[in-house]
């Protein structure tokens, strides 16, 4: 199991308070800790080494304690070992009454809150080497598409960077958060917008002498694809929920967002209005998918504010949001059904 270092950086004099409550919790999460002086003589620094499975518990008794205050400050990383090993708790089940709704410990097999908040909003932020990384990944497309190549294809899917904003966008529905999701939206709503001009722009200059069979594939719908967007989507989730990016390389070669954005893009420059409006149909597919599976995934996962309030907000807000991407692809799907669209 993956090693969390929860360091705590405090005033001295508010030394035996910070001791207290970790010997306290020790028992239950089976950590180890020390103290150190830092240079200015007037704060220590408390490290705590665990498993990841439980820095969430830890953070979020932490960060009762502290309710916030900014002489305090907490930052996680990761460590690769610890000797001597630590000890696996022997673990009594917790009895959780009425008034106390935080004091139920559970073991969540992923990484903290406050560990994914800060993974997924490095994807989920505008700035210009996203910019940069969409053109490039949007010419990438283009040229697989064009030549029917597959490696060039799966280059572009590799890159993904339309993945993060909806991760982004996923997680701020689950936890409620506002602020996220507008910067999920605004950067995801730039990356398609920037891939797709850059898409139209090669079909206007270029034409489309030739179809390849790359482009083909990217117009038209089935069954299947759903299947495997909702599947891939939910890995993905789950790749980022336990901290492990190389699995998200698979991920993002099955789920494929870009191409069939960029193979519109493509069409729609070229006059195939019809093809443009099935490849449109699945790359819109492979976003309710992608957005369904990420607010389902997280919230099976645990994933949730830490107040009792705001959680009564936040899950409110995510069934919404799982009920309207639901009643999406459920349209979709009869569309699908009836030979509406294919």
């Amino acid at each position: 199991m993956p090693l969390r270092v929860i360091e705590i950086v405090t005033p001295r004099e508010d030394k035996e308070e910070v001791i207290k409550s970790l010997e306290e919790h020790r028992p239950d999460e089976g950590y180890v800790f020390w103290a150190s002086p830092l240079d200015d003589d007037s704060a220590l620094s408390f490290r705590v080494i665990l498993d990841v499975q439980e820095s969430e518990n830890v953070l979020d008794k932490l960060e009762n304690l502290f309710s916030w205050n900014e002489k305090y400050r907490i930052i996680v990383f990761a460590a690769e070992a610890t000797i001597p090993r630590l000890k696996i708790p022997e673990k009594e089940e917790p009895e959780v009454t009425q008034n106390d709704k935080n004091a139920e410990v559970t073991i969540k097999n992923r990484i903290s809150r406050e560990e994914l908040y800060s993974d997924v909003l490095d994807t989920s932020v505008m700035s210009k080497s996203y910019v940069m990384l969409v053109i490039f990944s949007a010419l990438v497309a283009v040229i697989g598409l064009m030549r029917g190549n597959v490696a060039i294809i799966i280059g572009a899917m590799v890159l993904a960077p339309l993945l993060g904003p909806n991760v982004g966008f996923s997680l701020a529905t689950t936890l409620g958060d506002k602020k996220l999701a507008l910067e999920s939206s605004k950067t995801l709503a730039v990356g398609v917008a920037l891939a797709f001009l850059v898409s139209l722009g090669a079909g206007l200059l270029l034409g489309l002498p030739k179809i390849s069979s790359e482009l083909l594939l990217r117009s038209t719908t089935s069954f299947s694809d759903i299947i495997l967007a909702i599947v891939s989507g939910a890995a993905g989730i789950i790749s980022f929920t336990l901290g492990v990016p190389t699995s998200l390389v698979g991920v993002m070669v099955a789920l494929s967002i870009l191409p069939p954005l960029s193979a519109c893009g493509i069409f729609l420059g070229a006059g195939e209005t019809g093809h443009a409006a099935g490849a449109g149909l699945l790359f819109l597919t492979n976003i309710i998918c992608l957005n369904l599976a990420g607010v389902v995934t997280f919230l099976l996962q645990g994933i949730q504010p830490l107040t009792w309030w705001d959680r009564e907000r936040a899950k409110v807000t995510a069934i919404r949001m799982a009920f309207l991407w639901g009643i999406m692809l459920a349209i979709l799907i009869l569309f699908l059904y009836f030979g509406i669209i294919s």
